[in-house]
């Protein structure tokens, strides 16, 4: 009994349900998210290969991430959570307290090398959510996704304002559907792995994502557009394992603006974005972002407007160590102000630079040299 409890514990701690209306967003920087999801714009070094391949054009030396891990909750507080030590599996009615209440994890972890004008990536991505509902007959809306994608990028200029960017990308997924479990499901599991098994769709797939940036080089304001197209076409999944492909992924036209405000010993960057674009049934004010970043010597500092919520984040650079950390909502119901999902999310991230003539750069080092090449 004790045991089948910490199975629980575990599996309701690393979860929120996905609703139908709920826009997916393939693992968004912390930077973006604490902007209010805006992204394209302001994409630097090799963060391009995952968010903007046009963006390839401001590297000028190498820029390497070695490693970028984060970690997202949101739902329950600390006394819900612990409250679940009163559950008992045997008995639905002891569950009264969980429900209507959403439980979510996220968490991934990535890697990139970028020279001029490409790079190469990989990431790990996955989100687990739950949520009990229905008392008639107890059920667990649950929803699994991991995936792995390794990305191969390039760019290349047209003219002295244009450049033009592709990445081709091979994404291995698990799950990536909701499914309704009984309480029977969860409590007559012995592991973990035996919950896993409800998940067992698997998928190869392979995708494209194109962009167009357009930068000027002013002289105090330094506004950049960026048009991005990830998922061309859809990319849809080959069954490799369990009993269908899962579910493809929809293609989402972005269209970003921005601008660099540079001072002396601080820079502000504004930004907007709207994407999805090509998904009419998503209401406007779920494709709209905000965001600003007030960037100083060490610290950064971020706030925006992500779906119809405030969100807010910080920075902390300290030579080729960054620490991030953003809370923001995301909406799961069908128009902004509906159906908040407040979360949580924070990362470290290890970054390696070096100029035209190789010379090391550290974050704050790297900064600067945007700066100066923009």
């Amino acid at each position: 009994m004790l045991k089948l409890r910490w199975i629980l514990t575990l599996v309701l701690a690393f979860s929120s349900v996905a609703k139908a209306q709920y826009v997916f967003e393939q693992a968004r920087s912390i930077r973006s998210l604490a902007m209010g999801g805006v992204v394209t714009p302001f994409v630097q070094g090799a963060e391009a290969v995952f968010y903007n391949p046009a963006a390839l054009s401001r590297v000028k030396g190498l820029d390497i991430q070695l490693a970028n891990i984060g970690v997202g909750y949101g739902g329950m507080s600390i006394e819900e959570i612990q409250s679940l030590q009163n559950i008992d599996p045997n008995d639905p009615s002891t569950f009264n307290q969980l429900y209507g209440k959403r439980l979510w994890v996220g968490a991934n972890a990535k890697a990139a090398v970028a020279f001029p004008y490409f790079g190469v990536g990989y990431m790990n991505d996955g989100e687990v959510s739950l949520e009990l509902h229905n008392p008639a007959l107890p059920q667990f809306n649950t929803y699994f996704r991991n995936d792995a994608t390794y990305y191969l990028s390039g760019a290349f200029p047209l003219g002295p304002i244009f450049s033009f960017g592709m990445t081709a990308k091979r994404i291995n997924r698990w799950g990536g559907d909701s499914q309704e479990l009984d309480v029977t499901d969860i409590a007559g599991s012995s592991n973990l792995s035996d919950i896993g098994d409800h998940f067992s769709n698997k998928g190869q797939g392979y995708g494209m994502d194109v962009a167009l940036m357009a930068e000027l080089d002013a002289l105090v304001l330094r506004p950049t557009i960026a048009l991005v197209w990830q998922d061309v076409g859809n990319t849809a999944f080959t069954k490799t394992a369990g009993t269908d492909a899962p579910s493809h992924i929809n293609q989402n036209l972005s269209l970003g603006a921005g601008m660099l405000l540079d001072l002396p010993g601080l820079d502000v960057s504004l930004g907007g974005e709207v994407r999805h674009l090509m998904e009419p049934d998503i209401q406007i004010g779920k494709k709209l972002h905000l965001g600003a970043e007030v960037s100083l010597p060490i610290i950064d500092l971020r706030a925006g407007y992500n779906q119809g919520y405030l969100t807010y984040g910080v920075g902390v650079n300290l030579l080729i160590f960054r620490i991030d950390a953003v809370s923001y909502a995301e909406e799961l119901g069908v128009y902004p102000g509906q159906n908040a999902d407040n979360r949580y999310m924070v990362g470290i991230s290890i970054d390696l630079g070096f100029d035209a003539d190789f010379k090391f750069t550290d974050n704050n080092g790297k900064k600067r040299k945007v700066k100066q090449r923009r």
